[in-house]
């Protein structure tokens, strides 16, 4: 008699795996080191090791057009790759913005960065799910990680609020994922996405009512973590509450993860559910972009500004799930990539201009910044226009693949509401760049040099007049590693 062998294909979760054992090797540094520069050093050798074998993954499913591993619940397709691309940036960026600000905030212990490390790996598996366990699995993962990180700052009243309330409703959010996950189950009998899509499509399915209640329940279990309203509350607190980086981590990496898994979703198992779920979200949608744009404008200081913002994005992030398929896709991963470096750059630079204690980001502390230190403002001025929608930058590109998609699906209403948001936004970026530039300054800004920040900011500036200048620049830089790494 013989036995079927397991399928597992290692080469398909290579890029988690190598950040999971990172994170395992960087644990054992942890117990010998006092500082976590080290640890740090070993984490950004893993993401570049992890970012290779995820060229090396891009290149052979260019090839064989999809890896998958343990019968379906793993797909290494070139969406899951993409996304784990844009979490690979996201945690570098973060990285970076750790190296000095850790030391000079007097957080710096070296289990920080495994828990980075851990919180992406969760992220990468998050995104390429292909069944409803192996999403729980990457959720909570991702999440206990981020739920230590966001109460970092011990002894302070603001972080462990941060970190308890994210923590508190995240379990909320993850009942209703579960509950959602095993209505869905009793319904169809599967967890495989394809397998239920099947279930859903055949003849004399009766279980149409249960299995739509399901989908609202995981609908809500992703709509908290990509921060849609009114699933937001827990944003603007946390991303206030937790060290800046960790901060600028969470509002990409975790929103990369979330919106992936929806747009997965979306395209599989939701358009064989009620019209009511697809209903539901759309104005899941319209709420974020109206709150979330709303609410930044009323905001005077420029982290909780920047926190609503990150919520305002998640709606335009939305647009995109709607129009879940190939254009959505496309559009999602090409909006997140500039969301990232845009985002990230702008929380970069606001660690280089509040105090130890993440305070003085208030708007006048802006006050005279052109002035003071011309490069950051520059720097954060490119940031805002971008994350304003301004041409020629990055985030005009991406506004504008969003709404075409959007459009494409139908959706004209609520491009409608994202255009005119657009509008709300521009007004709350460029108070914040007329406040740099055309007021006195009030206060001495401290004096905060990091050149690992500073690399950060380097970078993600270009990368967001590169983006925005040319719009087939990040696919170009797939192609020319695939065909580096098919050279070697």
């Amino acid at each position: 008699m013989t036995f079927p062998g397991p399928d597992i294909n290692w080469v398909a979760f290579t890029p988690p795996l190598v950040l999971l054992l990172t994170a395992a090797l960087a644990v054992l540094f942890a117990l010998y080191q006092e500082s976590g520069r080290l640890t740090a050093q070993l984490s950004l050798l893993g993401l570049v090791v992890a970012a290779l074998f995820n060229l090396h993954l891009f290149q052979v499913v260019r090839q064989t057009d999809a890896f998958t591993s343990f019968g379906l619940r793993y797909l290494a397709d070139t969406p899951a790759i993409a996304f784990n691309f844009v979490i690979l940036i996201g945690t570098v960026l973060a990285v970076l913005m750790s190296y000095h600000y850790l030391e000079r905030a007097d957080l710096d212990h070296p289990e920080y960065y495994p828990l980075i490390l851990l919180s992406a790996c969760g992220a990468m598996v998050m995104v390429a799910a292909g069944d409803l366990i192996t999403l729980l699995l990457g959720l909570e993962i991702m999440s206990l990680a981020v739920y230590v990180l966001s109460a970092w700052r011990q002894g302070s009243r603001e972080s462990e609020e941060a970190g308890m309330k994210y923590f508190l409703l995240g379990a909320f959010a993850s009942a209703f994922l579960v509950y959602g996950i095993a209505l869905l189950y009793g319904a169809s009998g599967h967890f495989v996405y394809a397998e239920i899509a099947a279930v859903l499509r055949g003849d004399g399915f009766d279980q149409l009512l249960l299995a739509t209640l399901g989908g609202m329940l995981v609908l809500a279990g992703l709509a908290f973590k990509a921060a849609l309203a009114p699933f937001h509350q827990w944003a603007p607190d946390a991303y206030t509450g937790a060290p800046t980086p960790v901060t600028a981590f969470m509002s990409v990496v975790v929103k990369a993860a979330a919106i992936a898994a929806l747009l997965r979703i979306f395209s599989s198992v939701f358009p064989d559910l009620s019209p009511l779920v697809g209903q539901v979200f759309a104005v899941l949608v319209a709420l974020t972009l109206v709150l979330g744009n709303l609410a930044a404008l009323f905001q005077r200081g420029v982290k909780r500004m920047l926190a609503y913002s990150a919520v305002a994005h998640a709606g335009y992030l939305g647009l995109a799930v709607l129009a879940a398929g190939t254009v959505g896709t496309r559009a999602a991963i090409w909006y997140l990539t500039a969301y990232t470096l845009m985002n990230v750059g702008a929380f970069a630079v606001l660690s280089l201009i509040a105090d130890r204690n993440d305070r003085g980001d208030d708007l006048e502390r802006f006050a005279g910044l052109g002035r003071m230190k011309p490069g950051l403002a520059a720097a954060l001025t490119v940031f805002l226009l971008s994350l304003a929608g301004i041409p020629p930058l990055a985030g005009f590109t991406g506004k504008i693949l969003v709404f075409q998609a959007a459009l494409q699906a139908g959706y004209v209403a609520l491009a409608i509401i994202g255009i005119v948001m657009s509008v709300v936004a521009v007004v709350y970026y460029f108070r914040v760049v007329a406040v740099m530039y055309f007021r006195e300054p009030e206060y001495e800004l401290p004096a905060i040099s990091s050149w690992a920040t500073s690399m950060a900011i380097v970078v993600t500036v270009a990368g967001t007049v590169l983006l925005g200048i040319f719009p087939g620049w990040w696919y170009g830089l797939l192609q020319a590693g695939r065909q580096l790494l098919a050279g070697m």
